[in-house]
């Protein structure tokens, strides 16, 4: 994925915690970045994830860290509630910026971040990297040869263990599959109807979808399953032909002349097959390129707006 004629981009690291050494870091070597330094308050798990992963150079202070580094770009990995400030605050400091999901505590948040990155000039993108993974990339390019036709129905499941409350649901997990449902469809929502209940506080929702391209869908959410089991479950159909993604590994293809099915389970952490290294290969390329990159922060006000409004649980057909 790095290829051989993209400069390298200069980044520091804030934020060396569990999460961050599990996915993004490990994908660093995956896109054309230079890792100069990392900042972490413990001076510990900075200094370890520095030495793993970059140069050796660490911080605990991230003014020192801006100070003495030649930074084009800040990867920001922690909560949304702490991450917010920080964002906002390193934007207007000059630099592009990458961070995980979700992109920020609230849809108004999430707004005032597109709002500063446009008055600054910088980039912010978040990384959705579902929309990267392997059977994603398979599945939109299935779709967009002349014999799959025009997207007619998307159905997404995505349930998971118990969360702490229902918003927490909502924000941290299935807003992957709010984010993923307008990628698939490649149009935003145009109206919805969300049905729910709760049990024990544990939330279940049916939403139904109509996208502003004429496509209908609906998704599945419940934090009533098991973790690490059944994940991610996605039917596109189009003309006569549709694709089952049972997991982001493989997709199955469903045509009138015959079946084809592709997976790769050889490493389910692996930055290419999850998606997270090619999404922070697409963070570069668009700085380089000097264009809009895939999960902008202007996108995602798209994927918040969804989430919104099955947060906020309204009655009959909700109008975006």
């Amino acid at each position: 994925q790095k290829g051989t004629d993209i400069e390298p981009l200069r980044i520091g690291f804030l934020g060396a915690g569990g999460f961050a050494r599990h996915t993004i870091y490990p994908a660093l070597h995956l896109a054309p970045v230079a890792l100069q330094a990392v900042c972490d308050a413990d001076e510990d798990r900075a200094k370890a994830a520095a030495g793993k992963f970059g140069t050796g150079r660490y911080y605990t202070d991230r003014h020192e860290m801006f100070e003495k580094e030649d930074l084009e770009a800040v990867i920001i990995s922690m909560g949304p509630d702490p991450r917010q400030p920080l964002v906002l605050e390193t934007l207007a400091a000059g630099y592009h910026v990458f961070t995980p999901k979700p992109p920020a505590p609230s849809l108004e948040e999430t707004i005032t971040l597109a709002e500063t990155a446009e008055k600054h000039g910088k980039t912010l993108m978040v990384n959705f990297q579902r929309r990267f993974s392997q059977g994603v990339r398979q599945a939109k390019a299935i779709m967009q040869t002349e014999s799959f036709g025009t997207l007619t129905q998307l159905f997404c499941s995505f349930c998971s263990g118990k969360y702490p409350t229902v918003k927490s649901y909502l924000l941290d997990f299935a807003i992957h599959h709010f984010d993923l449902a307008r990628h698939i469809a490649g149009a935003d929502v145009k109206e919805l109807s969300v049905f729910h209940n709760e049990v024990d506080g544990q939330g279940a929702f049916a939403v139904a979808v109509e996208y502003a391209n004429g496509a209908v869908g609906s998704l599945q959410l419940t934090s009533q399953r098991l973790w690490r089991r059944n994940y991610d479950y996605i039917e596109i159909t189009g003309q006569h032909e549709y694709i089952v993604l049972d997991g982001l590994w493989g997709a199955q293809h469903f045509t009138e002349s015959g079946n084809t099915f592709t997976s790769n389970f050889s490493d389910e952490r692996n930055g290419e097959l999850t998606g997270d290294g090619i999404s922070l290969t697409e963070f570069v390329n668009s700085i380089r390129e000097d264009r809009e990159p895939v999960s902008s922060i202007q996108d995602c006000v798209g994927t918040m707006r969804f989430y919104d409004a099955v947060l906020q649980r309204k009655k009959g057909v909700i109008t975006l």
